[in-house]
């Protein structure tokens, strides 16, 4: 299956190939069955930093080393492991909590990653996907079209959240 490119952006169209697809063109993440979504949670989140609620949902961080695509495929498996642990609500705050006796891989691996806003905010002052919206919104259409090259290995790592109407309908989106 060949991935559709995925670069952090505002106000992109919908993907080709319909409401039918089984799987998210971006990651390939299997999506849920019978749902009317054109990509996954964190692919759509990646292609609408405008959205009103992009602070709450997701962090930039710098990882030149993982494409965006395999990032939202990790975040999608972090998540369901969570989720099947009835702990999917970590993967918003991962520092708030302190690890048992008993390590959870897929804590860590959201803590490690998140921990990666720091170098993030370092070289382009903010972590914020809200800044990083703005400006891509004011951006000159030449700008905006050399944003990948631009942002280089600045990605967008989801916290596990995705809000429609004012509610986090990702806890069903996961475990569907």
């Amino acid at each position: 299956m060949r991935l559709e490119p995925l670069v952090l952006s505002v106000c992109e169209s919908e993907p080709p190939g319909g409401a039918t697809r089984r799987s998210c063109p971006f990651c390939g993440v299997r999506l849920a069955e019978g749902r009317d979504e054109a990509s996954c949670a964190p692919c759509s989140l990646v292609r609408h930093l405008e959205r009103e609620t992009i602070a709450e949902e997701a962090v930039l961080i710098w990882l030149p080393e993982m494409t965006q695509s395999a990032l939202n495929a990790l975040a999608n498996r972090a998540h369901r492991l969570l989720a099947d642990e009835g702990a999917l609500y970590f993967a918003a705050s991962p520092f708030s909590v302190t690890s048992g006796d008993h390590p959870n891989p897929a804590l860590e691996a959201i803590r490690a990653i998140e921990m990666r806003s720091v170098e993030a905010e370092a070289r382009f002052g903010t972590a914020s996907p809200r800044v990083l919206g703005q400006a891509l919104l004011r951006a000159e259409p030449k700008l905006y079209a050399e944003r990948a090259k631009r942002l280089g290995g600045l990605r967008l790592w989801s916290r596990g959240r995705f809000f429609v109407a004012g509610e986090d309908v990702y806890p069903r989106v996961i475990a569907a």
